[in-house]
């Protein structure tokens, strides 16, 4: 199909609302935030059937910095009580048991200081992956660049839930511990190997259902966004995924095998390609518009 076919929007079909986080004039962002949160969990081909695929990309991209933004200010206190339980011998300060947990908070903090700034570089990244996802599911029936990438980004916020739900478990488990351990020293030693157990644990588990959502998502948003039938939709969603990973894997082989000079080269042509694209579309999406 043509760049320039066409777009469907929300409630399109007869009787279709729009999607709630589409639509905050009609209630508070808050409401409107868990009502669609909960739709895409449970409820993705609705979601998705009611998602908008023109308009702009405001909607999503606040939905993904919002979950983003969560997961980043959580990070900070979960490794800072992870850090609390860290052994407190000072023979023990140069171990990799405790230089690990230090290692973390100071990450977190360091990116918790400069959230708005990673806020905006991973929408940035986020956009241009979407174009990339596009690219790929064009020929099968994803039909313009702003239903596609919105369908990555709603998909990608989706993912980041479960390990955003684990850093809050682990945030709460850490914490407990460290405040039990102030009047009750003897608690440490018990609250640590739980905590550590539990980051593992939850970390694994969060990352593995990321990513099954992120694939069912993707599926779905391609079918239900673009009214294709099951097959086209799988086919369109697996091209795109595939040409992130495989764009992804590139530029992390770079780096390791040609070193910084290669690895950067090869990230900003990939970079530029994406760019172009992108502009390209926004350009026929604003003449799109101008003409309807």
């Amino acid at each position: 199909m043509s760049e320039d076919a066409p777009a469907l929007t929300a409630g399109s079909d007869a009787g279709e609302e729009p999607l709630s986080w589409e639509n905050l004039g009609a209630q508070p962002a808050g409401r409107a935030f868990r009502e669609s949160t909960g739709e895409l969990l449970a409820h993705p081909d609705r979601f998705f059937r009611k998602m908008a695929v023109s308009g702009g990309l405001h909607e999503p991209l606040t939905f993904f910095a919002l979950v983003l933004a969560v997961g980043v200010v959580l990070a900070f206190p979960a490794a800072l009580a992870c850090f609390g339980l860290s052994p407190s011998d000072p023979a023990e300060r140069m171990t990799r048991a405790y230089q690990f947990p230090a290692a973390a908070a100071r990450w977190t903090g360091f990116v918790l200081v400069l959230l708005p700034v990673v806020l905006m570089v991973g929408s940035t990244l986020m956009v241009l992956l979407g174009t990339l996802f596009h690219v790929a599911g064009k020929p099968f029936g994803a039909r313009n660049w702003e239903g596609s990438v919105s369908v990555w980004l709603y998909s990608a916020g989706a993912a980041l839930m479960p390990p955003v739900v684990a850093v809050a478990v682990v945030l709460a488990v850490a914490l407990v511990g460290y405040l039990l351990s102030i009047p009750w020293p003897d608690a440490r030693e018990a609250a640590r190997p739980l905590a550590r157990w539990t980051a593992l644990g939850l970390s694994s588990a969060g990352l593995l259902a990321g990513m099954v959502l992120m694939v069912r998502n993707a599926v779905v948003g391609c079918t239900q966004a673009f009214r294709l039938d099951r097959t086209l939709g799988a086919a369109a969603a697996t091209s795109g995924l595939l040409a992130i990973s495989l764009v992804a894997a590139g530029c992390i082989w770079a780096f390791h095998g040609w070193g910084m000079t290669g690895g950067l080269i090869v990230s900003v042509l990939c970079v530029g390609a994406a760019t172009a694209i992108a502009a390209v579309s926004i350009v026929k999406s604003q003449r799109a518009e101008g003409g309807a």
